[in-house]
């Protein structure tokens, strides 16, 4: 019963982690394509969200890697 409770949990886990990894190469691409040489667009991100977006990141590598079941 824990068991597949926790598999719900980490499952939830990787779809939020994918979902934010998702947003910031979104945010990267456009900045990307809206920026000209006259006028650069950094892709400005806190250090909050880099912990995070570094957590995800990890977090989707070890998905794909070894898989969810415990």
């Amino acid at each position: 019963m824990i068991e597949l409770l926790l598999n719900k949990v980490l499952m939830v886990l990787f779809f939020i982690s994918l979902l934010n990894t998702i947003r910031h190469t979104y945010y990267f691409i456009q900045a990307i394509v809206t920026s000209t040489e006259e006028q650069p667009i950094k892709y400005v991100i806190s250090k909050n969200s880099l912990i995070l977006l570094g957590l995800s990141i990890s977090y989707v590598l070890s998905v794909i890697f070894t898989g969810i079941k415990i």
